[in-house]
């Protein structure tokens, strides 16, 4: 039998930024009935607190690609965990920024790590059940950041 919180879980959080202006979001976890218009839960369980950010799950849509292993979800910026792409600078990262623009548009989900680098949140994430790194990865120059492979989603793939 599921523990309650394995139904759904909502995170209040609030990412600061440099200057004057913060955002407010809510993450919510595994079997969370999304509500698309309103991109909140239907129910609650209650806050949780931010030791429990690792393992919850932020869906939504794609409205923004930054590059090959960074996009937005519902304005929230995602780092793809693991993917290290080429630099747009370069025409191997420009190139795994036009696969990944793609896909802007589409429905997402991505499982948090807790971790956080610059104004990101880090995740696992999938489109149609696919996994969106490993696709990254074996469409373009994108390669496995091995330490980063903090869950050893990919360790299999090195084999």
């Amino acid at each position: 039998m599921r523990s309650l919180l394995s139904k759904l879980l909502i995170l209040p959080l609030t990412i600061a930024g440099i200057g004057f202006f913060s955002i407010s979001i809510e993450i919510c976890a595994q079997d969370c009935n999304l509500d698309s218009k309103t991109n909140k839960c239907l129910s609650t369980v209650g806050p949780l607190s931010m030791d429990t950010v690792s393992g919850s799950f932020l869906q939504g849509v794609i409205t923004h690609v930054r590059d090959g292993d960074t996009f937005e979800v519902n304005g929230i910026p995602i780092r793809l965990a693991a993917l290290d792409c080429p630099e747009n600078s370069t025409a191997e990262g420009r190139y795994a920024s036009h696969i990944a623009k793609a896909y802007q548009g589409a429905e997402v989900k991505c499982e948090l790590t807790g971790a956080r680098t610059y104004d990101r949140l880090v995740g696992y994430c999938e489109i149609r059940d696919v996994d969106f790194g490993r696709m990254m990865m074996s469409k373009s120059s994108c390669k496995l950041w091995e330490k980063f492979d903090v869950w050893d989603r990919y360790k299999d793939d090195m084999k």
